[in-house]
């Protein structure tokens, strides 16, 4: 049979024992037996071990300690409660006061809306008819000589660009000159456009 102790008396028990020269087990066993005796004969178990007055005191500190213990126990309890609480409002305050303060982004993220995009489109519109107005590039104004006056060398084309006076060359310190001209007509972009034969620049078919 198996017999369960609390553990805050255990040691006690092991104490007693240890005095009596037992063992903690063999120390229970007679105490039971004592008691079952007792019984069977009606006497009190006052006196019955040498022991008892020792055990009764102990009992009553083990008690004293055990409801000190709770007493404490409950105060630590209350403690924490209160102040778990103080710190949350706290904490709750805090962030509601940080959250009042903080300003709210003003910068949209995603696709521009609708109006911006036809702003910028008018923008750009604009922009394509002032550079076609005020400036006219020299692949056009070749062009545009040769329909008047037929195919040409690159020195006329040249002087008749001059005095159409459209374009203006990106450095205006240096006036047009047959080799720009020449220059223009064998670039890549625009080669195929004209047409060269017996040294004057034409129209390609």
């Amino acid at each position: 049979m198996a017999i369960r102790v609390d553990p805050r008396r255990l040691s006690l028990l092991k104490e007693l024992a240890a005095a009596e020269g037992l063992r903690p087990g063999q120390l229970v066993q007679r105490w039971v037996e004592e008691r079952l005796d007792a019984e069977r004969s009606g006497r009190p178990m006052a006196g019955a071990s040498p022991a008892g007055p020792r055990v009764a005191e102990l009992e009553a500190t083990l008690a004293a300690i055990s409801a000190r213990i709770d007493d404490v126990t409950r105060r630590l309890q209350a403690v924490e409660s209160s102040g778990g609480g103080q710190a949350g409002s706290r904490v709750a305050t805090e962030s509601a006061e940080s959250g009042a303060t903080r300003q709210p982004s003003t910068r949209r993220r995603g696709r521009p809306p609708k109006a911006s995009l036809g702003q910028a489109a008018a923008a750009r519109s604009a922009r394509v008819a002032a550079s076609r107005n005020g400036h006219v590039g020299l692949h056009d104004e070749i062009i545009a000589v040769i329909r008047e006056r037929g195919p040409s060398t690159a020195a006329e084309l040249a002087t008749a660009i001059r005095e159409r006076g459209r374009y203006q060359p990106p450095r205006s310190a240096k006036p047009l000159d047959a080799a720009t001209v020449n220059s223009r007509v064998s670039n890549p972009v625009y080669r195929a456009r004209f047409r060269r034969a017996e040294g004057r620049i034409g129209l390609a078919e």
